[in-house]
This record gives C-alpha cells, structure tokens and sequence, in this order.
C-alpha cells in the first residue's frame, strides 16, 4: 500500500502524524491517504477537475429498496465546497415552496457551525476540530427540535450541511494531524449511525466547484477559505461521492451538480432534486409509470388483486426483471416514454450497489 501512494501524500500523512502522541499512529494516516488517493483515482480526479468531467455528476441517483421504510420526517443534507451556492439555492427554494403553497411541508435547519460562530470564534482557530463537534452538536440539536412541526404537515427537513458533511471536514482536518487517529478507527460505524437516528437522511446533494473557482468567490482568506484547506475538502468531497456510489453510504436520493455552470441550469437541476425528495415515496412509482406504461398497469391490476401486498413491491418486481436484475434505479427527467429513453437519458443511469 505505502509504495502506491505518491510521494507528496506519503509526506504529508507522516508530518499529519507527527503531530499526534501516539506512536503507533502513523499506519492510520497512511491507510486514509490511500483511500483518498484510490477514490480520486477511481474517479479520474486531478487537482483541478471541472466538476462536469467526474462520473455521476449531474445524475440522481435513487435506491428505491431504501424508501419503503424510511420515516417522515426525513432530512434531505445539501453539502458541497464553500461558496458554492448552497444557502442562496435553499432560500431560493423555500420561497418557491411559499409560493407553491408547501412551505410548511419543509423546515430548514441551518449550518450548525454558523449557529455557534459568534460565541465560540476563536476556538474556530485554536481547535478547528471541537468546533466542527460543536456545529455538529447543534445541527443534531435543530434536527430533534424541527420536529415539533410534525403535526403541521412537515414532511422534509432541509440541513444546510449536516451529519454527513461533518464526516468531510473531519477527514479534512484528520489530513492535516488535527483530529485524534483513534476517532477515524470508528468511522466503521458511521453509515449505522446514520440510519439509527430520529431523523434518517432522505437525501444527499452535493453541489461541487474547483479550489479555485472557490477561492475566487470568497472575499477574504480564513481557516477555511485558503488553498490548503481548499484543496484537501475538493478531495475529500469527491471521496464521499465515489463512497455514495458505490453504496458505502445509505441514501434515497442523491445528486452532485456542477455549481460552476449557469446560475438557472443549477437551480433547475437543484429544484429537481428537491422536488424529487419532497415527493420521494412517489418519485418511484411515477417513474415507472412513465418508463413502462404496460408493466405499470399491470402491476396496479395485481395490487389491486392482492391484500396486505404494497404497489411497491409489484412494481419493483416487475422493474427489476426489465433491468436485469439491478437493484437501484436512477430516475431523472420529465418524459420519460420507453425503455430505450430510460437507459441512455443523461440524467438517468442505473446500477447495482453493494
């Protein structure tokens, strides 16, 4: 393993090391340099790839076998680079909901470390690492408390950066000796704690721009905003992405967008993704319905033959047997006519997860 990694990474694990007392320390950074480094190889990911270029970007993913048992309400996270866009797209889409009359379907939870900026400022600079605990803390803390809004008709919560961004910025941090090794030895149990919580993550978007796409939109340099920094959340970011596709993380729904292209092309490819898990339990079945129009009411013949048996699962049936078997179905677009459509659309892809 140590003589795949490059040089420069090798070097930057040991001195990452070096900074922690324990001595048998070391292995654990070379072994999460190496999974850093293979996952950027996986994906072709060089320092400075345009977001475009990087397999699944712009694709939703769905595992429609993870949505009969999710509960409401869910959280949908939206993570991504810093400045990239991701609260000016969620205020966007909320005013649209006002206007759509299905606000109250939907409460936002803000950036945990954003709550706690003002009170603990400079431990944001003397331990990044227990600061990034305390915006976790209180991203937790605003999740359990949204749910008093259940009785209203809230279904979705939206997190502007969540638990799953947590995991990004520790690895970051991690990278550069910051965080204790012994705390990435449990990260085994991240994706089980992550569906063992009251509010399970219903979706995932990620919204991605180069270093230095996000070193030009900031207006000052910090301990976030500087290319260091940067440079190790761009890897980390695209690490995450290729353990989401692989399925080393649980979700329902999932998309990355190029936050870099048109201001309107991404929201509309945002707006789509939200809609999508605003409606999750019925983005399955419409899919199908309008991919295989015959096979759909055909299962809906047979729902209506059988007790105790969920459409669901009759659709299911009958869509993975047209799929081959696969067990995940990506689903995207609006038109949606034929079988050939669904298997070559851009914005729809399917495949098999672990």
């Amino acid at each position: 393993m140590l003589a795949m990694l490059e040089n420069w990474r090798y070097n930057q694990a040991i001195h990452a090391s070096c900074k922690q007392e324990e001595k048998d320390s070391q292995q654990i950074f070379l072994d999460e340099a190496y999974r850093t480094q293979l996952a950027l190889q996986q994906l072709g990911i060089k320092e400075s790839t345009h977001p475009s270029d990087v397999p699944h970007t712009g694709t939703i993913l769905m595992a429609p076998e993870l949505v009969e048992n999710l509960r409401v309400p869910y959280a949908v996270e939206v993570l991504g680079m810093p400045h990239a866009g991701k609260s000016t797209l969620i205020n966007r889409y909320l005013k649209e909901l006002w206007s759509r009359k299905e606000r109250h379907k939907v409460a936002l939870v803000e950036e945990g470390a954003r709550t706690v900026k003002n009170q603990y400022r400079d431990l944001r600079y003397s331990n990044p690492f227990q600061y990034a605990l305390l915006g976790g803390m209180s991203t937790f803390t605003s999740y359990i408390n949204s749910l008093k809004n259940i009785n209203s008709g809230m279904k979705m919560i939206i997190s502007d950066r969540g638990q799953i961004d947590r995991r990004v910025f520790r690895r970051a941090l991690f990278s550069r000796g910051d965080v204790n090794p012994k705390i990435m030895l449990d990260e085994k149990d991240f994706a089980y704690r992550l569906e063992n919580t009251p509010v399970q993550i219903g979706g995932v978007i990620m919204l991605m721009i180069r270093r230095e796409e996000s070193m030009k939109r900031s207006k000052t340099v910090g301990p976030v905003t500087n290319t260091d920094s940067l440079l190790r959340l761009y890897e980390q970011y695209w690490r995450l992405h290729q353990e989401i596709i692989e399925g080393e993380i649980p979700f329902r729904i999932y998309t990355c967008i190029d936050a870099e292209g048109n201001k309107e092309d991404v929201y509309k490819r945002f707006k789509y993704a939200m809609d999508s898990a605003l409606n999750i339990h019925n983005t399955y079945l419409a899919a199908l319905a309008r991919a295989f129009p015959k096979e759909f009411d055909r299962a809906m013949a047979q729902h209506n033959g059988l007790r105790g048996q969920k459409k669901s699962n009759v659709a299911r049936e009958i869509l993975e047997k047209k799929l081959g078997g696969k067990k995940v179905l990506i689903v995207g677009g609006d038109d949606m006519k034929s079988e050939e459509q669904i298997l070559k659309r851009p914005f729809i892809e399917y495949m098999k997860l672990k």
